[in-house]
């Protein structure tokens, strides 16, 4: 198992830092690794960008979330692609920690932790999981599940999260 601890901060620092030049929101999308592709998609959320997501996820991938009752709701990819082509740059930062990741030849899932923050505000957190496929050298997104903790633990979900994993 590969363990990455890599705060989405210092990648949106490095990607937005001038986000107001149109050439650097087209910047090349980083494809190369599971969890590059799962950080593309969070910059693409960052910058309110639905063309970048295009190039992250397969036509055919899924998105569901698993609410606090077990039941499965599916395929919001459209939902969520939609919902960040009305953001604006910076509108939502969604920061992972604790990332795990596994890969078996072309086939690699990813585990990531997050708090997200809508317009400043703690927004929401909880758990991302992601199945990729090495498509020619990119590693495409083609089926995410996420759930979320109560709202109410998300100021300290991050430090709980880490306590209960040591």
């Amino acid at each position: 198992m590969v363990r990455f601890i890599l705060p989405i901060a210092a990648l949106l620092i490095a990607s937005t830092s001038h986000a107001q030049s149109s050439d650097d929101m087209r910047a090349p999308i980083a494809l190369s690794s599971p969890e590059a592709s799962v950080y593309s998609m969070l910059r693409a959320m960052f910058q309110g960008d639905t063309t970048m997501i295009d190039q992250i996820y397969l036509d055919t991938a899924t998105l569901r979330r698993i609410g606090a009752d077990g039941a499965v709701q599916d395929d919001g990819l459209t939902r969520w692609r939609t919902w960040v082509g009305t953001l604006e740059v910076g509108d939502a930062h969604e920061e992972l920690f604790a990332v795990t990741s596994e890969q078996y030849g072309p086939l690699a899932t990813v585990w990531a932790p997050f708090t997200i923050t809508y317009q400043g505000e703690m927004a929401g957190c909880g758990i991302n999981t992601f199945t990729l496929a090495q498509v020619d050298t990119d590693w495409r997104i083609i089926f995410g599940t996420d759930t979320q903790a109560p709202r109410e633990t998300c100021s300290t979900f991050r430090e709980d999260y880490l306590n209960e994993t040591e």
